[in-house]
């Protein structure tokens, strides 16, 4: 079995791999090398199909990581990955040697018609965050099971390897931890560092708790669109309610469409019902087609969730118009 995956659908569901980070790609082929290198015979080679770029230039035919049984492919100018998707599922002679990784609606009937399968990618996804199984040494006293020492460099490791260094690099900046303090990470959020600023987001999404919505929607007066994409992406981390009418107003009116994408992507993950207009305007009417997707995606993540009852959310506040 062949696996195609919708690239950055997959991310979308990923817990620690956003779509506004730098390099996410590179880090989604990382952690699929990963997973085969701990299931090669259950995995199946794969190819992963993105959408050319945010920035509308030329497409990237290759990305770090791609290899011959995990490889990336970047759809045409102009057209999306679920076009391209579809196009290489009719250029083969049997679809049904093929499994779609992909939570998109649309793709699924589209491939499905073909007579591909689908695996969904919040179900997929779990799979990538498994840990190898124990090996047993015959050379251990009473049956006990010994685990080999593992080459963190090791490219089945690429992705435990980049996160050690950045806590690494985090415990130096902030030896206490969070003990260091939200104002600490505020102040980065400000800073004209764009990474650091990113990093500063992250952190107070996961971290700052409801103190840290403010310096989060200050963020998004910063002139790069990744801090103000990585500000978004963090208000959906909080689950913070009050967050939606500004997440509906950048999903709109925000000049950077990687900004857009993030704001669609956070209201579908806080999931509240009271936004499903902004997200069909911008799933009908937006410039881009990664940001139309993203509102389609959102909308049907809220609306596959069961009806809940009218609730304030935290701060009280109301839900946008």
């Amino acid at each position: 079995m062949t696996y195609i995956i919708d690239g950055h659908n997959l991310i979308g569901v990923l817990p620690d791999i956003h779509l506004a980070d730098p390099g996410d790609e590179a880090r989604l082929l990382g952690r699929l090398r990963a997973y085969r290198a701990r299931a090669t015979r259950s995995a199946g080679s794969m190819i992963v199909f993105f959408d050319s770029g945010l920035s509308g230039s030329s497409p990237r035919r290759e990305a770090p990581g791609s290899s011959s049984e995990v490889e990336a492919r970047f759809a045409d100018p102009g057209q999306t990955a679920d076009d391209a998707i579809v196009a290489f599922l009719r250029g083969v002679s049997q679809p049904g040697q093929y499994a779609v990784v992909t939570d998109d609606q649309e793709l699924t009937w589209r491939v499905r018609a073909l007579g591909a399968s689908v695996l969904r990618a919040s179900e997929f996804a779990p799979r990538l965050a498994a840990r190898p199984k124990r090996i047993t040494s015959r050379a251990g006293q009473n049956g006990t099971s010994k685990m080999p020492t593992p080459d963190p460099r090791d490219p089945a490791f690429a992705d435990l390897y980049d996160g050690f260094m950045s806590a690494e690099k985090s415990r130096k900046h902030f030896p206490d931890g969070a003990a260091a303090g939200a104002d600490a990470w505020t102040e980065k959020l400000y800073s004209d560092d764009a990474a650091a600023a990113q990093s500063a987001a992250r952190w107070l999404g996961q971290h700052g708790g409801e103190g840290a919505l403010e310096p989060l929607r200050d963020a998004l007066t910063h002139s790069d669109a990744r801090v103000r994409a990585a500000a978004l992406l963090a208000m959906a981390d909080l689950g913070d309610r009050r967050a939606l009418p500004v997440l509906c107003e950048r999903l709109a009116h925000d000049g950077a469409s990687m900004a857009r994408q993030a704001a669609a992507q956070s209201l579908g993950r806080i999931g509240d019902r009271s936004v499903e207009t902004a997200l069909e305007t911008a799933a009908g009417s937006d410039a881009k087609s990664k940001v139309r997707k993203a509102a389609r995606d959102a909308l049907a993540q809220i609306r596959a969730r069961p009806p809940q009852a009218k609730q304030g959310g935290q701060g009280g506040a109301k839900p946008p118009s």
